[in-house]
């Protein structure tokens, strides 16, 4: 029973990443230059003129932008690829009729957008290392932290995808949603220079505590809540999972 269900979800697995692959290209300039950007603008330009924290900007900034990278790598990318396999390739109710359940393929589509972000964060890491000498300090724990991340954000484009059934829509969700998180969950500047009002809700945001965390890691700032911090971002995670996984089996099968 056990093999069947891996077996099932290594396929779905197997063929996104053919997928990905396929345009390996494509996905490695984007991978490339949208997180170089960033650095060179706001790190190595505004970054010469800021100090937070006693940090300069860069090494502040760094951390954050390997999350962006981890969001937009998940998120988007399944979000997309779950809405061409229902409406355009049909390849979702050809899986159903293999027959291969719903949980396998919600899981192994969740797989994919782990696989592509923790590929797309060890080459930004690699970069950053390299050509900047940006420290990320202890690697276990900050890929922990990617991946828990990155499944959350899987899902929620699990989630998100079944809802809508424009790819219209899903820029606009994503654009009012998603992107905005990019800039108020503390990659760009600490939450605390946020209005009071906004600080609890942004603080309650996973991708707010992982980059947090992880900067904390890269900056060898102790953190007593780590684990705490990794078992929040997990129980998001499997709440998000569970609820695509709903939207997935009304939206397919009935």
């Amino acid at each position: 029973m056990i093999a069947r269900v891996i077996k099932a979800v290594l396929a779905v697995w197997e063929r996104e990443m053919y997928e990905y692959m396929s345009n390996l290209h494509v996905n490695a300039m984007r991978l490339a230059v949208e997180p170089l950007l960033f650095i060179f603008i706001f790190g190595m330009g505004l970054g010469k003129r800021v100090v937070i924290g006693g940090v300069d900007y860069l090494y502040f900034l760094a951390p954050g932008i390997l999350f962006m990278v981890a969001v937009n790598n998940s998120y988007m990318t399944i979000s997309m690829r779950l809405m061409i396999a229902r409406d355009w390739d049909k390849t979702l109710i050809t899986a159903l009729s293999a027959p291969v359940k719903p949980f396998e393929i919600v899981l192994g589509y969740v797989l994919a957008g782990v696989t592509q972000a923790l590929a797309a964060c060890a080459i930004f890491i690699a970069l950053m290392n390299y050509f900047l000498g940006i420290p990320f300090g202890s690697v276990y724990l900050v890929v922990l932290l990617i991946i828990a991340t990155a499944a959350f954000f899987s899902s929620l484009g699990v989630a998100i995808s079944m809802v809508l059934d424009n790819p219209h829509h899903l820029m606009v969700v994503t654009s009012l949603v998603v992107m905005p998180m990019n800039f108020f969950c503390g990659i760009f500047i600490p939450v605390t220079d946020l209005p009071n009002w906004a600080q609890p809700v942004i603080e309650a945001i996973p991708l707010t505590v992982a980059v947090q965390a992880a900067r904390a890691i890269a900056l060898s700032r102790g953190n007593p809540y780590l684990w705490q911090n990794l078992a929040y971002i997990i129980s998001f995670t499997i709440v998000t999972f569970l609820i695509g996984l709903l939207l997935f089996k009304k939206k397919i099968i009935t």
